[in-house]
């Protein structure tokens, strides 16, 4: 055998170097403060992020200006921008630079229109851009879809038993005497919000339904023991392991097998959104006295000092009207079947969910100090955008729903569509208005499901003011609203 020829230097590089890198993590995947110390170590401000996308990486483009969020319209929308876009959230270039408001459509202003990006700028924000978006509307709202690091989040969890590969039993791998182990997940307090976070880790989009009992999917019997419990997400982790989870120390009364949590996943989901200006507009206070109010009354929509109330009595209501949009991928359809759905002989209707709004009045440190209760009547299309048909109407037993681009508006008429402040002394207060409380049905975006605005009460009349969603201002504005950033509830 011959000996091989070692060369020296590079012919096309003959003095170079080893080319050295040193990679930090992207915004999406740095380590986060510990909750406790948020205040102090405030992260920066981003300036532009993704919402409604149904996987890591993709969403609409929204940017930050003058502490408001606002959408970019998709006139020469193309993967140039999207990269930047892509490289400045942490991920790497652009795969699709998406137009038409295919991701959902979002609301408020459209802050940025023609955007030119050269490559090179690292925030979107320094691209150039026609000022004057005076044509442009949500349905022009562009979206990316990024690459994004091959970080193994698929390989720790599967779906198993399920009809098709978008449901099944959640099984994830876990460490057990120093080797792993697939085992089921404990079912208890289990829901749609950890379910969202299992669909975004496997690729398979959004979350359509959270199963407590799993019986009817025959998982793998080697992994019916429980290896997780205790989990609770806030719905923006990557993983399921990024949730709060028990340690070592398992808990679960029920065990697993049959009682292990489950998923069933969708490529879409619906989104719905109050319109913050028309509940504005319409507030007002309306005397009326108890015997005009016993339906109401039955249905639990005044305050329990009612119950001791002289039928001749008033009741001082703070009366509004609510326009809630579907701003998603696919329709809003009540959990509960036909079969499931309540007669109210009262109000001659039914009822397709317990419980579809809270409206709540608090103090300003945010302890309530009256609610209103609205069932949903009845969820129907009162308008839709231009060239979109209605599809759901109550009359006759009809299907409930509200379309994609379609509205379903309450009337502040409508009995229940108030709050009782019989009982409120004046001063100021935050007027709260929360859409699907219990998460009951899944949306693709679950911040923008709260309003909030300030209210003044002289004790003859009241003033509401600044009306916002949820997550539609700067975190800064934000923290003056408790609770808004985050929709903390009671229930979760």
């Amino acid at each position: 055998m011959g000996r091989p020829v070692v060369k020296k230097g590079n012919s096309t590089c003959p003095s170079g170097m080893p080319v050295v890198v040193s990679c930090v993590p992207g915004r999406a995947f740095a380590p986060s403060h510990s909750p406790g110390f948020n205040k102090a170590y405030r992260a920066e401000q981003p300036l532009v992020r993704l919402k409604g996308g149904a996987n890591i990486g993709e969403g609409r483009v929204e940017v930050l200006k003058n502490g408001q969020w606002g959408t970019v319209c998709d006139d020469n929308w193309n993967l140039v921008a999207a990269s930047v876009v892509c490289r400045e959230l942490g991920y790497g270039s652009a795969k699709e630079a998406i137009t038409g408001g295919k991701l959902g459509q979002g609301m408020g202003p459209v802050h940025m229109n023609e955007v030119q990006c050269a490559g090179f700028e690292k925030s979107l924000t320094e691209c150039r851009f026609n000022q004057e978006s005076v044509d442009c509307s949500h349905e022009e709202d562009a979206g990316v879809r990024c690459h994004v690091p091959a970080m193994g989040f698929q390989n720790r969890l599967r779906l198993n038993g399920g009809r098709n590969p978008f449901e099944g039993r959640v099984e994830v791998l876990a460490e057990r005497n120093g080797s792993l182990v697939w085992g089921t997940v404990c079912s208890e307090n289990w829901g749609v919000v950890e379910a969202m976070v299992v669909c975004r880790q496997l690729g398979l989009g959004f979350a359509s339904h959270a199963f407590q009992e799993t019986w009817y999917w025959a998982g793998d019997v080697t992994a019916d023991a429980v290896v997780m419990s205790g989990v609770r997400c806030s719905g923006t982790e990557m993983s399921l392991a990024q949730c709060l989870h028990h340690g070592k120390h398992l808990k679960c009364a029920r065990g697993g097998g049959r009682f292990s949590a489950g998923v069933s996943c969708s490529e879409t989901a619906p989104d719905l959104v109050l319109n913050a200006q028309v509940v504005e507009q319409t507030t007002y206070l309306e005397d009326r006295p108890m015997y005009a109010l016993q339906c109401a009354h039955e249905e639990h929509c005044l305050s329990s000092s009612a119950n001791a109330a002289d039928h001749t009595s008033i009741r001082r209501l703070l009366r509004f009207s609510s326009q809630i949009h579907n701003n998603g991928q696919s329709d809003f359809r009540p959990k509960n079947g036909h079969h499931s759905w309540v007669w109210h002989e009262c109000h001659r209707h039914y009822h397709s969910m317990e419980v579809f709004t809270h409206y709540d009045l608090m103090s300003l440190n945010g302890t309530k100090v009256a609610e209103g209760h609205k069932a949903s009547f009845c969820l129907e299309d009162t308008q839709c955008d231009e060239g979109i048909d209605k599809r759901y109407v109550c009359a006759n037993f009809g299907e409930q729903g509200i379309t994609v681009g379609c509205w379903d508006t309450y009337r502040h008429d409508i009995d229940c569509q108030w709050i009782d402040v019989t009982d409120i002394k004046p001063g100021d207060y935050i007027f709260q208005v929360v859409i699907n409380p219990n998460y009951e049905v899944a949306e693709s975006d679950y911040s923008n499901n709260i309003m909030k605005c300030k209210c003044r009460y002289d004790g003859y009349r009241i003033w509401t003011y600044n009306c916002h969603i949820g997550g539609s201002l700067s975190s800064d504005i934000d923290d003056s609203f408790p609770g808004l950033m985050t929709n903390q509830l009671s229930s979760r």
